[in-house]
């Protein structure tokens, strides 16, 4: 075997983003293993003035964009209807083919994924949430999901926070977890708008370039195990608390 058959390939990711894409930025300045294990080879935003173009742009990645609220004026349908968003995510999907992504990062990308986007990047997209998924309520499902989970965390009387790497399934902050990122103490005297702007820089960027490591280098391809015929829908939703290393020891063991 030739040199170059020996080499591993590096994970190709595209971002997806409707802000700052303040995730990549970190990668961008930050990251130790982008273009050694990971690299960046596209990026798409639902939003024609997203404030990340210019760093998508800057950092000459190459960028896609539909604006969704000019798609659906021109489908005549309303923003919300998650019917026609289908349909959308179709368009999406023929307009980063030719990234050849592994992996698709959302870097706060607003919109709800759906099929056929989902079904065709299946256990392959990863999210960032800015709360602790591994926690539970009194019925065992996950406490903190949603929107303003900040809020709900200090309202809850925590003195710290961590985000959360999960991957996309059809349950909203309901796929499998990755990682969790270091804590920040929570001060009274921020906002919650003010921590999750501290997140951003202290918990999110790193889980993140953790995450995409591990995917990169383990001799396990962690998303062909997830689906596979030998990991069953049920039991993956029965296990989806556990951290990535953990579900991985329990899907090598248990099949």
């Amino acid at each position: 075997m030739r040199k170059e058959e020996m080499k591993k390939e590096i994970m190709r990711v595209v971002v997806f983003f409707s802000g700052n894409a303040s995730s990549l930025k970190y990668l961008l300045e930050t990251s130790p293993n982008i273009n050694q294990s990971y690299k960046i080879v596209g990026a798409f935003t639902d939003r024609k003035d997203a404030p990340g173009i210019k760093l998508v742009k800057g950092a000459g990645i190459k960028l896609k964009y539909l604006d969704y609220r000019d798609w659906c004026r021109n489908q005549k349908t309303k923003i919300t209807n998650l019917r026609t968003r289908r349909k959308y995510f179709n368009d999406v999907s023929q307009l980063i083919k030719l990234f050849k992504a592994d992996i698709i990062m959302l870097s706060g990308f607003m919109l709800i994924i759906t099929n056929p986007l989902l079904e065709e990047y299946k256990y392959r997209i990863l999210n960032v949430h800015p709360a602790d998924l591994t926690i539970l309520d009194s019925y065992g499902k996950r406490k903190y999901i949603g929107k303003n989970v900040v809020a709900k965390v200090i309202k809850d009387g925590a003195n710290k926070i961590c985000s959360t790497i999960h991957i996309i399934t059809r349950d909203v902050d309901g796929g499998p977890i990755l990682f969790t990122s270091c804590s920040i103490p929570i001060s009274t005297k921020d906002s919650p708008a003010e921590i999750q702007e501290k997140m951003k820089l202290e918990c999110d960027g790193p889980v993140y370039d953790k995450s995409l490591h591990f995917l990169a280098t383990s001799k396990i391809k962690f998303w062909n195990l997830l689906i596979s015929k030998r990991v069953p829908q049920y039991w993956l939703k029965e296990h989806s608390n556990l951290q990535c290393g953990n579900l991985i020891k329990r899907i090598l063991t248990s099949f």
